[in-house]
């Protein structure tokens, strides 16, 4: 085993165990039948936990829309609503309350209150485009 090893550059652990693999024998077809009366097949015993391929499609396609109306609506509000807004509701590591009323030299909690508003606004906003765009319930 070790001249082996020393002789294809690889651990002896690893010639172990590729001598392992291929005692156990050569591959096998996932086709051959599981019985001798032929019913079934060993792919029939393989399962995929990933998501059917039209929910992903589906999934995405709902991510995009959502994303639209997101920015669409991010139009309605005014440039300091939408930085308070972004920052406190969208931003991967949020901002916070204290950090923002030092950019806008305004009290924590007018910031909390701009935050509140724009957040209703930004809703609203939302709910009336996707009506519009006949996405939710008139």
């Amino acid at each position: 085993m070790t001249k082996i090893a020393t002789d294809l550059g690889v651990s002896e652990d690893d010639v172990v165990s590729m001598n392992r693999r291929m005692a156990m024998g050569g591959d096998t077809s996932l086709n051959v039948p599981m019985r001798e009366d032929g019913e079934g097949q060993w792919q029939d015993w393989l399962a995929d936990d990933n998501p059917l391929q039209d929910e992903r499609v589906a999934d995405a396609e709902e991510r995009d829309i959502r994303h639209s109306l997101l920015l669409e609506a991010m139009d309605s509000l005014n440039d300091r609503e939408k930085f308070i807004l972004t920052e406190r509701r969208l931003a991967e590591e949020p901002k916070t309350l204290e950090e923002l009323s030092q950019v806008y030299g305004v009290s924590r909690e007018r910031v909390r209150q701009i935050e509140v508003r724009a957040f209703e606004k930004l809703q609203k906003a939302m709910m009336r485009i996707a009506g519009e765009r006949y996405l939710a319930p008139a």
